[in-house]
């Protein structure tokens, strides 16, 4: 081995270690910006932010959520999107239900199962939840450019999708 090649592959060493550290670095940071996102949105900004209806609350609007976005789920759809056992998904569907928001009937392919879809209540308390939510985050990302606005919520998408396949 030449001392012109020891140096590069004392340089490479090198250069690796310093991508290791700025990586382990930016992994610091980014748990360190999302427990401050989580803590600050479900503390500060979003906690009364619910509307008048006592079953909606940051437990259930979620459900709200992706029935909006995805219409009529079975309760074993919902559960996996939402990430929550089954007993859970149940307990707040059945919350929801009772005060008027959501409908549950039989499934229609497999009558062991249930569909669950938003009622026309359901869908006003969700467009009252998300204008609440919508208003600080509004407010907040005012003055950003709206390139910024939508790299965030892509890279976000990004993240919540490799989150999902993780957890699978």
């Amino acid at each position: 081995m030449t001392v012109g090649s020891v140096a590069t592959a004392e340089r490479d060493d090198l250069d690796a270690v310093e991508r290791s550290n700025r990586s382990e670095d930016s992994l610091q940071s980014l748990e360190k910006q999302i427990t401050l996102l989580v803590r600050r949105t479900m503390e500060s900004v979003w906690a009364h932010g619910y509307g008048s209806n006592e079953a909606v609350d940051r437990y259930t609007y979620p459900v709200l959520m992706l029935l909006d976005d995805e219409g009529a789920l079975s309760l074993t759809a919902l559960t996996g999107k939402l990430g929550v056992s089954k007993p859970t998904a149940s307990r707040q569907v059945s919350r929801l239900s009772r005060a008027g928001l959501v409908e549950v009937s039989p499934h229609e392919r497999d009558p062991r199962s249930v569909s669950v879809e938003l009622t026309p209540a359901g869908m006003a308390a969700r467009e009252q939840v998300r204008a609440a939510r919508l208003a600080p985050l509004r407010d907040v990302i005012a003055h950003w450019p709206d390139s910024d606005r939508e790299s965030l919520a892509g890279l976000l998408d990004r993240f919540n999708t490799d989150l999902d396949l993780f957890l699978r």
